[in-house]
């Protein structure tokens, strides 16, 4: 009995291999593709995440000072609290909106909190004499794939950057009308 598959080989003469190596190529970019997309939804959970655990952990206190001390024990520990990130950076803001106007009281390099964004957010979420804490996070990582389809997965590169505004308390039963 002759073997039908024996004809059916000599006839291609290589050409299953040029096609698997063909579709093979392109089937592991969408495998890596797919590894890349769950890595990058996964830092965008991160640091969400992050940055409203920072912020609670800074607003659990009753004082200000409290959260002063939280942001001088956080900074020597950075790097501990976001160990899956080494590059990411946390900026750390204590907070109070007082006449309209959002102050802020001091922050992890003694900066005035400066994005638009958490601004807004501050000024939409807290009332007259509240304070509160703010945190940005921002987290960088290193793609698998190319740079031009990382672009094309994501407008915002290999980089997210998450912000949270957590409400303390609030002042308005002191007659001394100071802030911070």
């Amino acid at each position: 009995m002759r073997n039908p598959f024996k004809c059916f080989r000599r006839e291609q003469s290589g050409v299953a291999s040029v096609e698997f190596a063909l579709l093979s190529s392109v089937l592991l970019l969408i495998l890596m593709g797919g590894f890349d997309l769950v890595y990058m939804v996964s830092a965008k959970r991160d640091a969400d995440r992050a940055s409203v655990l920072i912020a609670r952990a800074m607003t659990s206190c009753s004082a200000s000072s409290c959260v002063q001390d939280f942001i001088q024990s956080y900074l020597p520990r950075e790097a501990n609290a976001l160990i899956r990130y080494p590059n990411a950076s946390v900026d750390l803001y204590g907070i109070q909106y007082v006449g309209g106007q959002l102050k802020t009281c001091f922050g992890k390099d003694d900066s005035p909190l400066s994005d638009s964004a958490v601004i807004a957010l501050a000024k939409t979420i807290m009332r007259d004499k509240d304070f509160g804490a703010a945190v940005t996070l921002t987290t960088t990582y290193t793609s698998i794939l190319p740079k031009f389809l990382v672009g094309y997965i994501s407008s915002a590169g290999a980089s997210y950057s998450r912000y949270t505004v957590d409400v303390m308390r609030n002042n308005s039963g002191t007659t001394s009308g100071s802030t911070c």
